[in-house]
């Protein structure tokens, strides 16, 4: 991304300020932002301008904004905000071009990618990270989002206090909704060859979350051992191998990688979905388990549900002292010399100046102005004075605009942070409840596997007073599994109603805060209206100073 980029120093939707350059991707550039009325730091994704016309281009990356909002997890990067908007480009500012965007929560790291590219990471560390990402995974799934795209590129490794990493999983922009717990529909191929479930090309119905549980274990499988578990030249013959051939065993590759650890893996990676774990919670108990054989804890610093306990509030980029923009007049503010040589204004811009502090700045800069007017003595030529007297009607305006984004901004930021926290909640309840639920149906099975187990050693007993008793066994079975089955039906009913109820504020509440969003960025645009307006009539009384130099 060349520094000539139109959007760099480009203005948002009226609040999100263009400061650089994060990357770039084949459907999107992302960019660090900041927030000119809250003075928070972002990450803007951008759809490719050549994409923004075509309709199923842009709905698949508004997705992303859909699928996230309904997760609320920390182990996920949080989308803030998502629209379309036009800006002004070009030399001149008079070509408009338009802007499809997702605003999301900046977080100072790297990626997954970037670390196995640079070292070998210990076992215990990659099991930390995969149980993060399956935390995350397990609360995707049960609202409904299977994310298709499971890779090290998108994994974000945050510096923790203790040393460790808070993972984030990120890129939901092929992710699939479905109605929660609930997914099952018929799919495109989507995601990256050698990452990609095998039943993703063998077509069908029925695809569910462990298609994402495939993904996660070659990735933990690279992590351990800096290589797929297939090998291919090509995207075609990544794709194919699964279908056809076996893994590499992964201690193969890495011998000091313990047992257990390697079989939970290749258990991830079975060419069939039901050989697999049957759930991200189920996931997350075996690598606890293979966790504890090397003497570890993959979830020691996450709480039951996945939740970190630990807070963390990365410090923003550039935030410490100094001031955060250049003087509007010359090299400080003051009276200027009694002839100046040139006669060179910058006006404050909104973006450079919070809008908090614009009417403030705007009036320290007219007092210079004025200053060199009275030096000039052109403070009575009519077109200074008619040019000064409708600034204090704008400079009036723009003190009501202000308020007005303030209350607006306020109400926005209310909305989110009651949204954040229903979701959290429900999140976690939804959470404990479907964990509950997969320790049911693991009992279920296991139930059913003792009973088939004692009906054939009843059936080939010869000895009648010991198949009188595997038959009372038998009917002891059978009452657990009655009672566990009993367990999955109430389970099931508290899960499905927890997450209907999640559906439904979830809706309601993006609609409430899309109108709100909307009403700010209208109040944006009316406070960019009345910036250049002030501009123009400083301009005006520019012009006159400069013809009397």
């Amino acid at each position: 991304m060349s520094d000539d980029d139109p959007l760099l120093g480009r203005t948002l939707a009226g609040r999100y300020r263009l400061i650089s350059t994060l990357g770039e991707g084949g459907m999107s550039s992302v960019y660090l932002a900041r927030h000119v009325l809250i003075e928070r730091l972002s990450a803007i994704k951008i759809l490719r301008e050549e994409l923004v016309r075509d309709p199923l281009q842009k709905e698949r990356f508004l997705r992303e904004a859909r699928a996230v909002n309904r997760i609320n997890h920390p182990g996920i990067v949080e989308i803030s905000d998502y629209g379309e908007t036009q800006i002004a480009v070009g030399k001149d500012r008079r070509e408009r071009r338009s802007v499809v965007y997702l605003v999301m929560e900046y977080v100072p790291g790297e990626s997954l990618q970037a670390a196995l590219c640079r070292e070998q990471l210990g076992v215990p560390r990659v099991l930390a990270i995969v149980a993060q990402v399956a935390a995350a995974l397990a609360r995707a799934h049960q609202t409904g989002v299977i994310h298709r795209d499971v890779k090290p590129d998108n994994v974000l490794l945050v510096p923790r206090r203790d040393g460790g990493d808070l993972a984030k999983l990120t890129d939901f922009g092929v992710a699939r909704l479905g109605a929660p717990g609930r997914v099952g529909a018929t799919d495109q191929v989507f995601g990256t060859p050698g990452y990609l479930a095998p039943e993703y090309l063998l077509g069908g119905t029925g695809i569910d979350g462990r298609a994402d549980l495939y993904s996660l274990g070659v990735l933990a499988y690279e992590s351990l051992t800096g290589a797929l578990p297939f090998e291919g030249e090509t995207p075609e013959a990544l794709l194919s191998r699964p279908l056809v051939d076996e893994p590499t065993p992964l201690r193969a590759r890495r011998a000091d990688v313990p047992q257990p650890v390697e079989d939970l893996i290749m258990r991830c990676l079975q060419r069939r979905p039901e050989d697999r774990p049957r759930d991200a919670f189920a996931l997350l108990d075996e690598l606890e388990a293979a966790a504890a054989s090397i003497g570890v804890r993959a979830l020691e610093s996450m709480s039951p549900s996945g939740e970190r306990r630990e807070s963390f509030a990365p410090r923003e980029a550039g935030s410490g002292g100094g001031p955060r923009h250049t003087p509007y007049f010359g090299s400080a503010f003051g009276e200027p010399t009694a002839k100046p040589s040139t006669v060179a204004v910058d006006v404050p811009k909104l973006g450079e100046v919070g809008h908090g502090e614009l009417p403030r700045a705007w009036r320290e800069a007219l007092r210079v102005l004025d200053a060199r007017v009275a030096v000039r003595g052109v403070a009575t030529e009519p077109r200074v004075a008619a040019a000064r007297a409708r600034v204090e009607i704008l400079l009036g305006s723009l003190d009501a605009a202000v308020d007005l984004m303030s209350t607006s901004q306020r109400a926005v930021d209310e909305l989110s942070a009651r949204g954040r926290d229903f979701r959290g909640t429900l999140g976690r309840a939804i959470d404990q409840v479907a964990h509950e639920l997969s320790k049911a149906h693991t009992e279920v099975l296991a139930h059913k596997r003792r009973r088939v187990e004692l009906h054939l050693a009843r059936r080939h007993e010869a000895d009648p007073g010991r198949a009188d008793a595997l038959l009372w066994e038998e009917a002891a079975v059978d009452d657990d599994l009655r009672s566990a089955n009993g367990r999955v039906i109430d389970l099931g009913a508290r899960l499905e109603s927890l997450q209907d109820d999640l559906y439904t504020r979830n809706n309601e509440h993006e609609s409430e805060l899309l109108q709100a969003s909307g009403a700010l960025e209208g109040q944006a645009a009316a406070l960019l209206t009345l910036q250049r307006e002030l501009e123009g009539e400083v301009a005006e009384i520019v012009a006159v100073l400069v013809a009397a130099a």
